[in-house]
């Protein structure tokens, strides 16, 4: 996922996050993750992501962290 730079911090990120989760949800996805660029960190954590791997370089574009959420916990 990504916003153009224009277009950030209009909260949009937070936006489609929301509406990737609420449509995974639908779909009994208990757990979601993504490779987030280390300047994302922060975006996701307020997010309720963490991080899940050690930092790891994507070729020409940087580095990233595995990033997690639990989307719902099975209650039965």
């Amino acid at each position: 996922m990504a916003v153009l730079k224009a277009f950030q911090g209009k909260g949009l990120g937070k936006i489609i996050l929301k509406h990737g989760e609420a449509a995974l949800k639908t779909k009994n996805v208990k757990k979601i993750w993504c490779n987030a660029r280390e300047i994302a960190v922060p975006f996701y954590k307020k997010n309720n992501y963490e991080i899940g791997s050690k930092p790891f370089n994507i070729k020409e574009i940087g580095t990233h962290y595995m990033m997690h959420k639990t989307l719902f916990y099975n209650t039965l």
